[in-house]
């Protein structure tokens, strides 16, 4: 549950893991999305809530929360008090950043869905309070930023009751000016037109979706690790997962040659091999997985698709959950000897 607050509430309060870090979801959403924010986004990801709702896989996680009293108990009071059912009301979550994140501090999540800006925003007073800390409000341009006055790196703000916004220093201010259409804005992401080509090969109607242009400082450090060598000339990476008949993964990568797609493909396609083959997976009756999983070079993009219907899924969390509790077993009843945490949404 504490994952909630940090997440829903904590972001409200520029508490989230990101100060590190019209349709509302689908690909029309994302085409919004991306006229919010700025030209400099090189990744982007998304998180399609509305078409995970009601597959399988989203009833397991409905299960997890509510198979603890606790966790049920803590969810029930956070939606009452902050009139927000994370599960219901959120259609969509879009993520951008640059490449240049880590120093700058600068990134955008654009949340859409249903939202009472004034019960989040109390919500969000009170749990900055539990964590000794207090949320400073200012105004930019009509919208209220809010943040944390102990960090101040990652902000938030309210585009309208459907759409919230979290952003580094600058970039919140871009996205506003962005959404309001105002020429000192400067160009947004549909604008990048590497990004945007890269885009056009993406699933963007599956669940979870990602696109990001590979910096020179990546395949720097990739072409001096003799296991990576051939990733070193990678360029882009795209791929997405779906969830509406089981897990359904594709997976893309654009490198420099034929030659280094092949290379790569070689060396997965190996590794899938030496596991099919390693006792651990054999004893675990997991091996017979690995044919649902399929390398393959496509020209100069290396390409990986994972395959797996319900059936073969269930079967496979239930595997591994044996394997689990036989590895917990042999070590006395916790992992590495600490104790299993409980399941938290």
């Amino acid at each position: 549950m504490r994952a909630f607050h940090l997440v829903l509430i904590g972001s409200l309060a520029a508490m989230s893991g990101c100060s590190s870090c019209s349709p509302t979801a689908g690909s029309g959403a994302a085409k919004e999305d991306m006229q919010l924010v700025p030209k400099e986004t090189d990744v982007v990801f998304m998180a399609n809530m509305s078409r995970m709702r009601n597959t399988a896989m989203w009833r397991r996680l409905i299960d997890l929360r509510d198979g603890d009293a606790t966790t049920k108990k803590d969810y029930d009071e956070f939606v009452q008090k902050c009139a927000l059912d994370p599960f219901k009301q959120i259609d969509s979550i879009f993520v951008a950043f640059p490449q240049t994140m880590s120093e700058t501090k600068e990134f955008a999540a654009v949340l859409r869905g249903t939202f009472n800006e004034a019960k989040l925003v109390e919500c969000a007073k009170e749990q900055a309070k539990k964590d000794s800390q207090d949320m400073a409000v200012s105004d930019y341009n009509g919208h209220k930023l809010y943040t944390s006055t102990k960090q101040g790196q990652a902000f938030a703000t309210f585009l309208d009751a459907k759409t919230v916004v979290l952003g580094g220093k600058e970039w919140i201010k871009k996205v506003i000016d962005l959404a309001a259409g105002k020429k000192e804005a400067g160009p947004s992401a549909k604008d990048n037109e590497p990004l945007m080509a890269l885009l056009k090969r993406v699933r963007m109607n599956d669940g979870l979706w990602g696109a990001g242009l590979v910096p020179q400082t990546t395949r720097d450090q990739l072409k001096n690790d003799p296991h990576l060598s051939a990733a070193g000339s990678m360029k882009d990476i795209f791929g997405s997962i779906d969830f509406a008949a089981g897990i359904a993964a594709d997976v893309n990568v654009d490198v420099g040659s034929d030659a280094d797609a092949v290379e790569l493909t070689n060396k997965v396609t190996g590794q899938i091999t030496d596991a099919r083959k390693s006792p651990q997976f054999m004893m675990a009756g997991l091996n017979s997985f690995l044919d649902n999983v399929k390398a393959e070079s496509k020209a100069s993009t290396f390409h990986v698709a994972v395959s797996f219907n319900q059936v073969q899924v269930d079967d496979l969390i239930n595997r591994v959950k044996g394997l689990l509790a036989s590895l917990r077993g042999s070590l006395g009843g916790g992992l590495g000897g600490m104790p299993t945490p409980p399941p938290t949404p």
